[in-house]
């Protein structure tokens, strides 16, 4: 037991060092492979969509497109739909689309969040993190300014990088930390302190209006990840990492440690580091398969100031607003948490330490952890 201790500790630092190593490092990789499919939803409480209205659409899109392009991020846009609100509900969407982004319109989108002081929400339902998201998002009041309301693009893009950071793995308590911005945002927005904003805030020219839009700027060590997802390319590429994760692996299959070890220590060489470690508040939708993260809009005065998370409950009038999720939510279930590996992992783990399986195999296995929650980020 001491050795096994000692051999933790060892292990423990050089993790350490190697994390601090990748962190200092330039990213450099290609895109993920085949990517997520995602499409927009445009709910209007007029009976037709109007020209203008399928403009702003198209104007949508394009900002998600160019959003996804600079996280350098395979996907597929499944297509773009313009609804009236009251035809919603007598719609079928597909099954096979990972992302559904629903936008409201002005009036629906007061009723239904802003209201209650919010502008909008992220969801993920199930253990599968390749699929099953939802964003919601409301088009602020025609005649707001950046000091009373989120802008659209910027509340867009929040979401996005939401959902990419859930799609990579993240829970939703490292996916607040990681996106803690909000006192900055206003800061910007007062143009008081332009250098830092720099750093936090990027341009994307539409190319139906030819505007530049201001939205949140990438997490970087998420940028130019490959096909091996939730793995940064320095680690995949590093050979110490591979050293390291054999030693381990071997440890492990010879049973001088456990799963849980085994699985905390691979965590270690996985986890990017987070480096705001500051109380955070943040709102949630309380739901039994997966999280919901509700964003407040600038001028909320419903925020209850003492509380580091608030949960809305299911008897709370806002949480019907998960009615408009466009497939049936209920059938995603959350596998239960074992700290068991499968076998399957086990017996790709003993030929890959033995030198007798390519790397990208056995990554590719890690990656299934992730997924399926037996490693968090």
């Amino acid at each position: 037991m001491f050795e096994m201790k000692n051999q933790k500790i060892l292990i423990s630092s050089l993790v350490v060092m190697l994390l601090f190593t990748l962190v200092i490092t330039p990213i450099h990789g290609q895109t993920t492979g085949e990517g997520f499919s995602w499409q927009v939803i445009y709910l209007s409480d007029k009976t037709g969509c109007n020209v203008s209205e399928d403009r702003k659409v198209k104007d949508i899109s394009g900002i998600i497109d160019k959003y996804f392009s600079m996280y350098k991020i395979n996907n597929q846009r499944f297509g773009t739909t313009c609804l009236y609100s009251g035809e919603y509900f007598e719609n079928s969407f597909s099954d096979n689309v990972d992302l559904n982004i629903l936008v409201f319109d002005e009036r629906i989108g007061q009723k239904l969040f802003q209201k209650y002081g919010y502008n909008g929400l992220y969801a993920h339902f199930g253990s599968d993190r390749m699929n099953n998201h939802v964003i919601m998002i409301t088009i602020p009041p025609q005649f707001s300014s950046a000091y009373d309301n989120v802008e659209f693009p910027w509340s867009l893009s929040e979401k996005l990088s939401q959902f990419i950071l859930s799609y990579y793995g993240y829970n939703s308590e490292s996916i607040t930390r990681m996106l803690d911005f909000k006192s900055d945002y206003d800061a910007c927005v007062k143009r008081v302190v332009a250098d830092e904003c720099d750093k936090m805030i990027s341009i994307i020219r539409s190319d139906i209006s030819g505007e530049g839009y201001s939205v949140l700027s990438p997490v970087k060590e998420i940028v130019n990840q490959k096909s091996l997802k939730y793995l940064p390319d320095d680690l995949y590429s590093s050979q110490v990492v591979k050293d390291i994760l054999r030693n381990i692996t071997n440890w492990w299959i010879k049973g001088v440690i456990d799963d849980q070890m085994y699985l905390e220590l691979v965590q270690q060489i996985v986890d990017v580091p987070i480096k705001n470690n500051n109380e955070i508040k943040t709102t949630q939708l309380l739901i039994s398969n997966g999280f919901v993260i509700v964003s407040e809009e600038k001028n909320n005065s419903i925020k209850q100031k003492d509380d580091k998370i608030k949960i809305i409950q299911e008897d709370d009038e806002f949480y019907t607003v998960l009615n408009y999720v466009p497939f049936d939510a209920n059938k995603m279930e959350l596998e239960p948490e074992t700290s068991e590996i499968p076998i399957w992992f086990k017996n790709r783990a003993l030929i890959w330490q033995d030198g007798k399986l390519v790397d990208k195999i056995f990554f590719d296995g890690l990656t299934a952890l992730i997924q399926n929650g037996f490693i968090e980020n």
